[in-house]
C-alpha cells in the first residue's frame, strides 16, 4: 500500500460488495504509530461507526474519547464491543511499529458469530481517522530554549504520519452457507456458492420450495439447513407461517407435524398446507393413491344442496364417504340424484302419505300407515302428548319428556350444538377420586395433547386409572342430550417390551345425581402406537349402571346430567408397565342459544315449565329459588328465604349464597357491620351506611351501629376521644369537629394535666387547656401555678408552695426550687425562721436583733420573746447588767457554752422548761435550772 506521511484520513474501500472484516493490520515508516486515532466502518461511505479508539495514554480515552480503557493487551466483552485501548500507542518503537486489531477473535461468539458479531465485522468502507501524532515531547524542549533553532531535529524530524503497509482481512458475507466466493470477472464480485438449499447474494433466504423451517444463518457448529416443504409433487413453491409451526399443522418429508411450511399454488385440484386434501368440487376416492387423485364431484343440482362433496375421509361424518353429496330433504345417493325413502316422484320428491320417521311401514307410500309406539296422527307424522323428537332411528318413534317430572307437554329443540374444548385442568385419578396426578403437557397436530408415564402414576394411583375432566364439562348438561362426546387416545411403550395383555374396562363413566353409569367394556381395542378417536352419543342407550349390565333409563340418565359431577375417559389400555398414555381433543357438544352451528339439538327437550322452575328440562329453578334437597327429578323449586338480597340459596340448608345490598347472616337478614336498618323490608336500600357521624369513610369512626327505634341510629362503638349516639362530639380531653368531612377528635395537648372531673377543661373545638389540674398552669399545662413548684411535664408533681405568710414577701415561690421570697433577716425554704441572733417581734411583724451582750450573754442567741439567756453574775433583758453573786463551786469546767435552737413562731422551748428555765446540754444535769438574774 502506497507510503502516507502527511494525511489526516486513510480510506479503504470494496466499492461493489459487503465483507466481513475479521482483522485490521497497520504497519507505521519512519516515524512513530499514531497516538490518537480512530478505526470506523461504513456500509454506505457517508455514515461512518466506530470499530476502536486508540490513544496516547489511558487517560485521554476517558477525556478526549469519553471511554473507560481497556489496560494491557486489547480484550473484548462483548460482541459489539468498542474499546479504547492505549497499548498499540507507545513510543516505542520509533520506526516500523506495527498496530494489530483483530475485530472477530477474542469475541464471546468467536468461534461460532453471532448476528451481533456478524453485523458489527460488515463493512464496505474502512476508514483510518488520525487525531493526533505520537510526539518526543519537543514542545517541552520549547520551554527551555527560546530560540527554535535550538531545538534538536533528532526530536523533531519525526513530527508527521507515514504509514507503509495496510492489512485487512476479511471474507465474503454468505451467512454461513458457502465454503467458496469465487470472483465474478463479468461483475467483479465475489459470488457466494451457496450451500444448505439457501439463494441470494449472501444465502440470506431459503431456495424455492424450501422453506419448511424458518433460514437461520449458518454456524461452524450448525448448519441450519433449509428444509423441502412436503407439497406431495404438487407445487414447488412454498412459505414458512410461524402460527402453522406452532399448530404443528405442516407434515413434513419425514412425515412429521415439524414446520411451518405452507404450499402455494397446488396443481391436480389439491389445496390445503401440504397440498393433502382437494379443492371445492372435487374429491379424493377411499383408498387411491395415485399421482392425480382428485376426481370432479358428480353433484345433481336438483337433489344437492351445492356442488361441493365431501373431500376425503378427514370431512367424512356418519354415513358419509369421499365424493358423496350433500343433499336436501327428500333426496338420496351419493349425487343425490334420486328420491329419499318415504318420498316419490324425482325430481320434485314429494314426501309420502305415511311419515317415514313415524310409521312402521315398509314402504312409506303404500298402504294405511302404521304408526310407531310413541306416534300418532293420520300420517304418524307426530308425536303423542308427554313424547317429543320423532326420529326415524328410534323404534318407538318419540322419546318420553322428562322435565323433570313437573310437566309432560315439551317439544325438541331448534336450538344448534355447540362443541365445548378445554384441554385445561385435566389430571388423572383413579375410581374413588382421592388422589390426582398432574399430567405433562405438549402439542400435537396443533392441539393440545397430555401425556402420563404409567410407571409414574402407579406410584400413586391404582391399575386402572382415568383422565378426569374439568369443570366446563361438569354441571348442568342437560342440553348435551343426544350430542357428541368426543375424545382421541393412543399409547406406546417408551423401550422394549412385550406386548402387554390387553386391559378390558368401560371407556367413560359418567357420575351425577348419586348415580355412576359407564359405557359397556371393552369398547376401544387400542393397540400400541396406534391413536384412536373416539365418539359416544349421549343418550341412555349407550349406557348402563356401572358395574352391571342394568340399562340406563332416560330418568336416570337425564337426572345425572343435571348435575354431572364427575366425567371419566379411561387413560389405561394395557397391563404392560412401561407404557406411556396419551389424551387429546376432548369435545362435548351441548345446545345453546348463542350457537351458530348446523347440527340441530332435536335431542334436547323445550320443557313447559310451571312457576318458579327453568331450564330446557325444568331442572333448574328461577332466580332466588331453591332446588329442596337437590332432588331433580318431582324435586320442588321453592322461593328462597333471602329477602330479595340473594339470587341463590343452597339447595339443602336454604342458607342464602353471595348476599348482596350490604347484607349477611344465614338467609341475608342482618346488616353487615357498618351498616344499619331492617334486611327484612326486602329492598335494596333496607341496609344503610353507618354515619358515625357522617357516611364518608374519614368521618366514619364507628365499625358498627344500629337503629333504635326510640333513639334513631346508635353508634356502638365509638373509639377514645369521641361521645354521643353518633360519635359526632369530642370527649372531655379531646377537641376537633368530627361532623365537618375530614375532621376528627384528636387529644387535647395539655400534658396529661387536665381536670377531667370538671366539663370543659379543654375547649372542645381548639383545644386550648382551660382548667389544668390544681397546681398547674400555662397555655398547655406544661408548668406549675403560681404558689406551686415542680415539675409539670415530666414528673407532674408540682405542689403547694407553703411560704409563710409572716416571713414572706409572698405566697409565690421559685417554681422548680419551691423557695419562697423571704422578708429582711428571715430564711427557710418557706421563709418561717429568722436570722441566728434574730427573733420574731410580733408588734413589729418581723425579725429584730436579739441584742444579747457579747460579755453578759451565753449566746447571740435569744428566745422566742427576745429574752437572752445570760451568764452567771449578769442579768437584764439582753444581759447587760452584772451583778455579785455568792460564789459557787464549780467543776472542773466552771462554764459551758448553751446552744439555743432557733425559734419558730408559735413553737414552746424546744428544751420542754418553762419560761425562766432551760435545760443544761451537760448529760449529768437532767433537771431544768433557774435563770439567773
Amino acid at each position: 500500500m502506497s507510503f502516507c506521511s502527511i494525511c489526516r484520513y486513510f480510506n479503504i474501500s470494496s466499492v461493489f460488495q459487503i465483507f466481513q472484516i475479521a482483522y485490521v493490520i497497520v504497519k507505521a515508516a519512519n516515524s512513530p504509530r499514531p497516538g490518537n486515532w480512530i478505526l470506523e466502518r461504513s456500509l454506505d461511505g457517508i455514515d461512518y461507526q466506530p470499530w476502536q479508539y486508540y490513544a496516547i495514554t489511558d487517560s485521554e480515552c476517558l477525556t478526549r474519547y469519553n471511554i473507560h480503557p481497556r489496560p494491557g493487551t486489547p480484550s473484548y466483552i462483548k460482541d459489539d464491543e468498542v474499546i479504547c485501548t492505549s497499548y498499540y500507542s507507545k513510543i516505542h518503537p520509533l520506526e516500523n511499529g506495527e498496530i494489530h486489531t483483530s475485530l472477530i477473535n477474542g469475541r464471546p461468539s468467536a468461534d461460532d458469530p453471532s448476528r451481533v458479531l456478524i453485523e458489527f465485522t460488515s463493512a464496505r468502507f474502512i476508514r483510518l481517522r488520525f487525531q493526533r501524532i505520537r510526539t518526543l515531547n519537543a514542545d517541552l524542549m520549547m520551554f527551555a530554549h527560546k530560540d527554535p533553532n535550538e531545538i534538536d531535529p533528532i526530536v523533531t524530524r519525526r513530527y508527521y504520519y507515514s504509514i507503509k503497509d495496510i492489512s485487512v482481512g476479511g471474507m465474503c458475507i454468505c451467512s454461513g452457507h458457502a465454503k467458496a466466493c469465487p470472483l465474478d470477472p463479468a461483475t467483479n464480485k465475489s459470488v457466494c456458492q451457496c450451500e444448505h438449499n439457501t439463494c441470494g447474494e449472501t444465502c440470506d433466504r431459503c431456495c424455492p420450495g424450501f422453506n419448511q423451517k424458518p433460514w437461520h444463518a449458518g454456524t461452524f457448529l450448525v448448519k441450519h439447513e433449509c428444509e423441502p416443504c412436503n407439497c406431495h409433487g404438487k407445487t414447488e413453491e412454498c412459505y414458512y407461517d410461524e402460527d402453522v409451526a406452532d399448530r404443528n399443522q405442516s407434515l413434513n418429508v419425514h412425515g412429521e407435524y415439524i414446520g411451518g411450511g405452507v404450499c402455494v399454488n397446488c396443481t391436480s385440484h389439491t389445496g390445503g398446507i401440504n397440498c393433502e386434501t382437494c379443492v371445492d368440487g372435487y374429491f379424493r376416492p377411499k383408498g387411491v393413491n395415485v399421482p392425480d387423485p382428485c376426481q370432479p364431484c358428480s353433484c345433481d343440482p336438483n337433489g344437492s344442496l351445492h356442488d361441493t362433496c365431501v373431500k376425503d375421509e378427514k370431512h367424512a361424518e356418519g354415513d358419509m364417504l369421499p365424493g358423496f353429496c350433500h343433499c336436501k330433504t327428500g333426496y338420496a345417493g351419493e349425487s343425490c340424484n334420486r328420491c329419499a325413502l318415504g318420498y316419490i316422484g324425482y325430481p320434485e320428491c314429494l314426501p309420502c302419505n305415511c311419515s317415514l320417521k313415524g310409521s312402521v311401514n315398509v314402504d312409506p307410500c303404500v298402504g294405511p300407515c302404521i304408526c310407531k309406539e310413541h306416534v300418532e296422527g293420520k300420517n304418524c307424522d307426530r308425536c303423542k302428548p308427554g313424547f317429543f323428537n320423532l326420529q326415524q332411528n328410534n323404534p318407538k318413534g318419540c322419546e318420553e319428556c322428562f322435565c323433570s317430572g313437573k310437566t309432560n307437554v315439551c317439544t325438541h329443540s331448534h336450538l344448534t350444538y355447540r362443541s365445548i374444548e378445554d384441554m385445561n385442568g385435566w389430571y388423572l385419578t383413579g375410581l374413588p377420586g382421592l388422589i390426582r396426578v398432574a399430567p405433562k403437557q405438549n402439542r400435537f397436530d396443533g392441539h393440545q395433547q397430555f401425556s402420563i408415564s404409567n410407571v409414574a402414576a402407579r406410584k400413586v394411583l391404582p391399575q386402572t386409572y382415568y383422565w378426569s375432566a374439568p369443570s366446563s364439562y361438569l354441571g348442568n348438561k342437560v342440553a348435551a342430550a343426544g350430542g357428541h362426546l368426543k375424545f382421541t387416545v393412543s399409547y406406546d411403550f417408551t423401550e422394549e417390551e412385550e406386548t402387554g395383555q390387553m386391559m378390558v374396562q368401560s371407556d367413560v363413566i359418567i357420575e351425577g345425581g348419586d348415580l355412576r353409569i359407564s359405557t359397556p367394556k371393552g369398547g376401544i381395542h387400542l393397540q400400541p402406537s396406534e391413536e384412536h378417536t373416539e365418539e359416544i352419543v349421549l343418550k341412555p342407550e349407550s349406557f348402563s349402571v356401572h358395574g352391571t349390565d342394568v340399562p340406563v333409563s332416560r330418568r336416570e340418565f337425564m337426572t345425572i346430567l343435571a348435575n354431572v359431577k364427575r366425567i371419566l375417559i379411561r387413560a389405561t389400555y394395557s397391563y404392560g408397565m412401561n407404557a406411556i398414555y396419551r389424551l387429546r381433543s376432548v369435545s362435548i357438544e351441548a345446545a345453546d342459544h348463542t350457537s351458530t352451528g348446523r347440527k340441530v339439538a332435536s335431542a334436547v327437550e323445550l320443557c313447559d315449565c310451571p312457576p318458579g322452575y327453568d331450564g330446557t328440562s325444568c331442572e333448574s329453578c328461577w332466580p332466588r329459588h331453591r332446588r329442596v334437597n337437590g332432588t331433580i327429578f318431582d324435586g320442588v323449586c321453592a322461593p328462597c328465604t333471602c329477602f330479595g338480597h340473594a339470587e341463590l340459596c343452597d339447595d339443602i340448608t336454604g342458607e342464602c349464597l353471595d348476599c348482596k345490598h350490604n347484607t349477611g347472616g344465614s338467609y341475608c337478614d342482618k346488616c353487615l357491620p357498618g351498616f344499619y336498618g331492617d334486611p327484612t323490608k326486602g329492598t335494596a336500600e333496607d341496609c344503610q351506611l353507618c354515619a358515625c357521624p357522617l357516611n364518608l369513610p374519614s368521618n366514619n369512626f364507628s365499625p358498627t351501629c344500629h337503629f333504635d327505634r326510640s333513639h334513631g341510629l346508635i353508634c356502638d362503638e365509638c373509639p377514645a376521644g369521641y361521645v354521643g349516639p353518633r360519635c359526632e362530639r369530642c370527649a372531655e380531653g379531646y377537641f376537633g369537629q368530627p361532623l365537618i368531612p375530614g375532621g376528627s377528635c384528636q387529644p387535647c395537648k395539655c400534658n396529661d394535666n387536665l381536670d377531667f372531673s370538671i366539663p370543659g377543661s379543654c375547649d372542645s373545638l381548639s383545644g386550648a387547656c382551660l382548667i389544668c389540674k390544681p397546681g398547674t398552669t400555662g397555655q398547655y399545662c406544661e408548668r406549675c401555678a403560681d404558689g406551686y413548684f415542680g415539675d409539670a411535664l415530666d414528673a407532674r408533681n408540682c405542689q403547694p408552695c407553703h411560704c409563710h405568710i409572716n416571713g414572706s414577701v409572698s405566697e409565690i415561690c421559685d417554681s422548680r426550687t419551691g423557695q419562697c421570697e423571704c422578708k429582711a433577716n428571715v430564711i427557710g425554704r418557706r421563709c418561717d425562721v429568722c436570722k441566728p441572733s434574730y427573733f420574731w417581734a410580733p408588734e413589729k411583724l418581723f425579725c429584730i436583733p436579739c441584742g444579747c451582750s457579747a460579755l453578759g450573754s451565753m449566746s447571740l442567741q435569744c428566745d422566742m420573746s427576745g429574752r437572752c439567756i445570760c451568764k452567771s453574775g449578769f442579768m437584764g433583758r439582753r444581759c447587760e447588767v452584772s451583778r455579785q453573786v455568792p460564789k459557787l463551786k464549780e467543776n472542773a469546767r466552771s462554764s459551758q457554752q448553751i446552744r439555743v435552737p432557733p425559734r419558730r413562731w408559735g413553737i414552746s422551748s424546744g428544751s420542754g422548761c418553762p419560761r425562766g428555765a432551760y435545760r443544761p446540754a451537760a448529760p449529768v444535769i437532767r433537771n431544768c435550772v433557774h435563770c439567773m438574774g
